[in-house]
This record gives structure tokens, sequence and C-alpha cells, in this order.
């Protein structure tokens, strides 16, 4: 397969403490939410067959994509309340007592949050708001959108006590929405007047490159036709971390993550 397995890619391209991490939440996120499904359960890309309507950046467009995310990830949206916020800040307090929980945006000298997820408000619903300025991008959009509906699966469904943004993160890779969150992690701007770059998410673009390799590892897919939809970037760091977790599989999800080393 050119050369994608061959022994002079086999270094894994994150530390060794970051990479036995992911293996072991990876494992961990398996058996919460069942092997069967993360199996066989279809990926979400950016196409029309995945997203049948046309994307017009209003709320109305919003709450389509909002739909399509909810099913992937087995969330009854009516237990959202779902709702846009005009101005991205650090900090908000709630008068029931709830944590605030954001995803930041660098794109800027003062990064700035691009969604919000507060548990349970006082009808029962979780409360979660995405910055409206992100209905621009509807790629982004589905990264914010997943991210902040992991932290239900996550928190909300009271499976970890407390919030872990990179399990976060790593959540969206299991229920077959990593592409988006993955490709969103680090673009490069280049135009006629700007030079720079966004980044979005917890995890680095490398530890996206090999959380998809192990999600795919996981479904026996040794050269997944879905590749093409990654950006460059995040498609060389999947080769490469997927020539390593293939020359290595005596190691891959059988060493113990050691915090304390």
């Amino acid at each position: 397969m050119f050369g994608l397995f061959s022994k002079k890619q086999r270094e894994c391209p994150i530390d060794t403490n970051t990479r036995l991490w992911m293996e072991q939440a990876f494992v961990w996120l398996v058996q919460e939410f069942g092997e069967n499904n993360l199996r066989t359960k279809p990926m979400l890309f950016p196409t029309t067959e995945y997203f049948p309507f046309p994307y017009d950046g209003t709320k109305g467009s919003f709450i389509q994509t909002a739909h399509i995310i909810a099913r992937q990830m087995e969330i009854d949206l009516q237990m959202i309340n779902l709702d846009l916020y005009n101005e991205s800040v650090q900090e908000i307090q709630s008068d029931y007592g709830f944590r605030m929980f954001t995803q930041p945006d660098e794109n800027s000298d003062s990064p700035l949050t691009a969604g919000l997820y507060f548990g349970k408000n006082e009808t029962g619903q979780f409360d979660v708001f995405i910055e409206k300025n992100n209905l621009k991008d509807p790629e982004k959009l589905v990264a914010i959108i997943a991210h902040e509906f992991a932290h239900i699966k996550l928190l909300g469904e009271k499976r970890v006590s407390f919030n872990d943004e990179s399990l976060t993160d790593l959540t969206t890779v299991l229920f077959g929405i990593g592409v988006f969150n993955a490709n969103c992690a680090f673009r490069e701007i280049k135009n006629f007047d700007t030079r720079g770059h966004s980044t979005l998410g917890y995890l680095k673009q490398r530890e996206w490159g090999y959380a998809l390799a192990l999600y795919a590892y996981f479904r026996q897919e040794n050269n997944p036709g879905w590749v093409h939809h990654l950006t460059p970037n995040i498609r060389s760091d999947f080769k490469k971390s997927s020539a390593y977790i293939y020359g290595n599989t005596d190691k891959i999800f059988r060493e113990k993550y050691n915090p304390g080393h």
C-alpha cells in the first residue's frame, strides 16, 4: 500500500505518555459505549449524503445540523436547550450553580469560546450554546456541536465525575464524527492579504491523527477510503500513526498508562 506501513515510518508521531493515555482512554470509551456500536456505526462526512439539506448559515440550518449530530451520538435533542450567543466569553456565572465548560478558538490575539456546556437547567434540559459566528463555517459548526454534545455523553450521563476536555474531544471519534474535529484542529489561513492559522479543540493535530488511526485499527480498516476526507496535514499524521500501530501491534492497547512517569 504505497509504503504506508514501511519500517521507515514506524516511529510514533506523539510522545509515549500521550499515546498510552489515548489508548487507555479509547478502551474505556469502547467499554462505555459498546464495541459493536463502534465497529458498525457509519461515520459522518462533510457531504450532502450525510447532511442532505442546503446549508445557508441560518438558525434553521443550525438546528438541522444539530439533529443529525444528536442522532449520530444517540442523544434526544428534545433534552437539550440549544441556542446561540452573540459574544464569546471567558466565563459565565449560572444562576443555578452549574459549571461552564468551553471550547476555545485561538484564531485571535485573545482566545474566545466557540461553545458552552452548562449541564441541566431547572427544566431538566442540558444547556448548550454555540457562538453565533460559527454558523458561517458548517464543518467547524459540526465539530463544535459534537464536542459540546460529547459533554452530555460524559458528564450529563454521569459517566465521569469531572471534566476532561481531551477525553471529550476523543469521544467525538468514537461516535464517528472525528473527521470534522480533526480537520478543524489546525487550519492554515492563506489569501491575498492574510497569513496565519486557526485552531479548535484540545487535542493537538498529531494527536487527532493518532486517535483516528486507533479508530481505524479497532474497526479493522487497514486502508480506509474515508482518509480522503481529511485535510493533508491530518492525513499525513494519520498515515504515520497507522504505520506505527501496524508495526507495533504487540504494544497497542497492551501497555499501561502511568501518569506518574
